[in-house]
C-alpha cells in the first residue's frame, strides 16, 4: 500500500473513534426558562405557573417559605405548582441540576379577591368607575374589611392599574333580594361616591361571596355552587335608574 493509502486509513480510524466518542456522549439540556421573574399569585388559590426546557431534576429553596406554603415541580406538566400559605413576598431559587443553572423569582402573595370583568352596560350609567372591560375585584384580608377596587388595564403594558376604591356590603331583604352597596373614591378624588344595586345572575358566584366573606346566607341560596366558573355571570341593577351592569368572573389563576 503506498504511502497515500496508509494516510487515509488512519485519517478513517481517527475519524471511527472521534464518531464512536461523541456517541456516548448525550446533549446538554437547555436550562428551565420562566416568561417572568416576577408573579404575583393569590391566598387562598393554588397556582401554576408554566416553564420550558429544563433538565427534570430540580431543587427548589425559598426565602420565606411560611408564605409560599407548598410548592414543587411538576415535571410531566412543566409547571411550578404554588399553595400560599400567608401573605408577603418571598424569592424561589429553582436550581436545574442536570443542565446545571438557577433561576430566582419574586412571588409576591396578595389577600385572595375575586374579579369580575364588566362585559355589557345597559342604561346610562351613573358610576364613573364602571366602564366596559374594567374588573371589580372583591378582596378578603385578614379583618375582613370587605375592599373593592375598580381595575383597568393598560393597553400599552397590559399592567392592571388601580383607578378606584373603597368597600362593598351585601344585603338580603326578608322576600330574598341581594342588594349590593359600595363607596367609592380615587386617589384624584377622595370624597366618597356610595352606589346600591340589586345582584342577580347565576348563583354561583354568591356561594363564593358567602363563602369567604362570612355572610352565612341561607343554603337554598347556595344551590349555583357547582356551576363552571366560565358561566358565573353577576348582573347589577341601578336601583337609582335601572341600570344594568353585566359582569363575568374571572377564573382563579
Amino acid at each position: 500500500m503506498n504511502r497515500l493509502g496508509l494516510y487515509f486509513l488512519a485519517l478513517l480510524q481517527i475519524l471511527i473513534i472521534c464518531s464512536c466518542n461523541n456517541n456516548g456522549d448525550e446533549p446538554k439540556p437547555e436550562p428551565i426558562r420562566f416568561a417572568n421573574q416576577e408573579y404575583s399569585i393569590r391566598l387562598g388559590v393554588g397556582t401554576n405557573i408554566s416553564f420550558v426546557d429544563g433538565g427534570g431534576v430540580y431543587e427548589l429553596s425559598a426565602s420565606n417559605p411560611e408564605i409560599l406554603g407548598k410548592y414543587g415541580i411538576d415535571i410531566e406538566t412543566k409547571n411550578l405548582l404554588i399553595n400560599p400559605a400567608a401573605t408577603g413576598q418571598s424569592y424561589l431559587t429553582i436550581k436545574d441540576v442536570i443542565a446545571g443553572s438557577s433561576v430566582t423569582l419574586n412571588i409576591t402573595v396578595e389577600d385572595f379577591y375575586m374579579s369580575f370583568r364588566i362585559d355589557e352596560i345597559e342604561g346610562i350609567n351613573t358610576n364613573e368607575y364602571f366602564d366596559i372591560g374594567r374588573e371589580i375585584r372583591f378582596v378578603k384580608d385578614a379583618e375582613n374589611t370587605k375592599s373593592i377596587l375598580i381595575m383597568h388595564q393598560d393597553i400599552l403594558d397590559y399592567h392592571w392599574l388601580t383607578i378606584g376604591e373603597g368597600i362593598f356590603d351585601i344585603s338580603r331583604s326578608e322576600t330574598g333580594i341581594y342588594s349590593m352597596h359600595m363607596s367609592l373614591h380615587s386617589s384624584h378624588n377622595e370624597e366618597f361616591m356610595a352606589f346600591e344595586y340589586t345582584m342577580s345572575g347565576d348563583a354561583g358566584y354568591m356561594y363564593i361571596f358567602d363563602h369567604w366573606f362570612g355572610y352565612n346566607w341561607p343554603q337554598a341560596t347556595m344551590s349555583g355552587r357547582t356551576l363552571p366558573v366560565e358561566r358565573c355571570r353577576m348582573i347589577l341593577t341601578d336601583t337609582f335608574n335601572g341600570c344594568k351592569i353585566t359582569c363575568t368572573l374571572q377564573p382563579f389563576r
